[in-house]
């Protein structure tokens, strides 16, 4: 049975999507919009409006009119800075000469060389999506955001490799940044569930696991952050393109574009190679620990049950996975393909290890989603909403719009029936209020670049996507009764 996108209409250009309440999206159009007094009167929740800026030396929380912006100190470079800028550029200079002389060189003798050879010698595939994968991330100012699996606590990765932290309770960004050398061209984050102190993050030469210590208290957030790390490595293990916690905590699952899925015991940084030559493109765990998922860039997906870990290899469209989140009994998995546009494919996974593909998703009916690929998948810690993200695949044209479904379990619906339903749309804040003088002026339409659900919200559930221009927003969608 299909759905019925007839009645979705997209917010306007002039409007941004502040919350759901009781399945109704609720747009703004200006500050002094009547469905502000609808919120008000819902009880709604007032967050603060984050701004991540595109260059950062050091994060600081200044206040301009009603918005809070985090920006860089000193606000002018000393003479010695100006200096040093100018050295890096001169070196900068030569190196890109030298890298492209280079290029030339290795691309004439690709030329000459099989198609075999080529891949195998040149990993010109890995090169390939490695390359499409940084572009996509390193363009914004944020890249990735993640929510702290028991405080109102998000890391944001930056897009110079540095991780900063908010603290939602204060309201405060944390004076001191997660940085190290070891730490370059961040593709993954996650913090580690029932061990919250631990985030993990995958980069170019393996895995740099923070370990920090986190208070409780809630008057403001300290002066220093005690913070550890510790990095993983594994031979032949890098470019990390995706990591996975199990649920428990007990391991983390990594995979790399060069080939491996490797599952560590972090408090021995031990690593224990699970596949070799799968260059690996998504993980994830199911939410008991009973699966887990992989796909490769090859579009082959292999799923192990975790108590002999045998494997499955599971017949797919032959697209490469780029996004997937499972229902929250662990039955079925969201996924969205890398090349395959406007459909979310929904695999289900009995306790006994047997498979089917479900009701497809198809997205095409939706004039703003038509020939777009989705490039990431959140669903909610209660399952009730998944939220989709979209690029575009042909005209390389990013959609500023979020899309919204009602969610469902397998045991809920009737055998073969859909488990999203009631499809509506959100759009980001693209327009700047001329009452705000302090208002940060953002760019038109930004498109969102991660997506992360708060792990503890009472009223319902709580999305914070990161956009394009660097804003971080709170969208809250009240399906619950406020706790009187």
């Amino acid at each position: 049975m299909s759905l019925d996108f007839s009645q979705i209409l997209a917010p306007s250009l002039n409007e941004v999507s502040i919350a759901e309440i009781e399945g109704k999206i609720l747009n703004l159009g200006c500050a002094k919009d009547q469905n502000l007094t609808h919120y008000i009167n819902s009880e709604g929740i007032v967050f603060p409006n984050l701004q991540v800026p595109y260059q950062l030396s050091h994060p600081d929380l200044v206040h301009l009119g009603t918005r809070r912006v985090v920006t860089d100190l000193p606000t002018s470079p000393t003479a010695y800075g100006r200096f040093m800028d100018s050295v890096k550029h001169s070196i900068d200079e030569q190196i890109n000469q030298a890298q492209t002389y280079i290029q030339e060189v290795t691309q004439n003798i690709k030329d000459m060389l099989p198609s075999f050879l080529n891949n195998y010698i040149f990993n010109a595939d890995t090169e390939e999506y490695m390359q499409s994968l940084r572009m996509k991330i390193d363009r914004y100012p944020a890249k990735i955001i993640d929510w702290h699996p028991y405080f109102s606590i998000f890391a944001v990765a930056h897009r110079v490799d540095v991780i900063l932290l908010y603290d939602l309770r204060v309201e405060e960004w944390f004076p001191e940044v997660l940085e190290n050398s070891l730490q370059k061209e961040i593709t993954c984050m996650a913090w580690k569930p029932l061990g919250g102190n631990i985030l993990a993050v995958g980069c170019r030469r393996g895995i740099c696991l923070w370990e920090l210590s986190l208070e409780q208290k809630k008057e403001s957030v300290p002066t220093r952050l005690p913070a550890w790390m510790r990095h993983l490595h594994y031979p032949g293990h890098e470019n990390i393109v995706s990591l996975a916690w199990h649920p428990h905590g007990y391991s983390l699952a990594t995979g790399s574009a060069d080939g491996s899925v490797i599952l560590w015991d972090t408090a021995f940084e031990t690593g224990t190679p699970l596949t070799r030559n799968r260059k690996v493109t998504f993980l994830s765990w199911s939410p008991v620990g009973e699966f887990l998922f992989s796909s490769s860039l090859d579009g082959k997906i292999e799923v192990w049950e975790t108590q002999r870990w045998t494997s499955k290899t599971i017949t797919s469209n032959g697209y490469p996975v780029e996004t997937g989140c499972w229902t929250t009994d662990g039955r079925a998995l969201f996924l969205g393909f890398d090349g395959y546009e406007g459909e979310i494919l929904v695999l289900s996974i009995s306790p006994n290890f047997d498979y089917e593909w479900l009701p497809k998703i198809d997205l095409s009916p939706i004039p703003e989603c038509a020939g777009i690929g989705i490039e990431q998948l959140a669903i909610d810690p209660n399952g009730e909403r998944l939220i989709a993200c979209f690029k575009n695949t042909q005209l390389f044209k990013d959609t500023p719009l979020l899309l919204v479904f009602d969610a469902k379990l397998p045991s809920q619906v009737s055998k073969k029936a859909n488990l999203l339903n009631f499809p509506r749309t959100m759009r980001g804040p693209a327009w700047n209020d001329p009452d705000d003088q302090g208002a940060f002026l953002t760019q038109s339409d930004p498109k969102p670049v991660s997506l992360s659900f708060a792990k503890q919200f009472t009223r319902g559930s709580l999305l914070s996507p990161v956009w394009g221009d660097g804003q971080i927003s709170f969208i809250p969608f009240l399906y619950n009764k406020a706790n009187k």
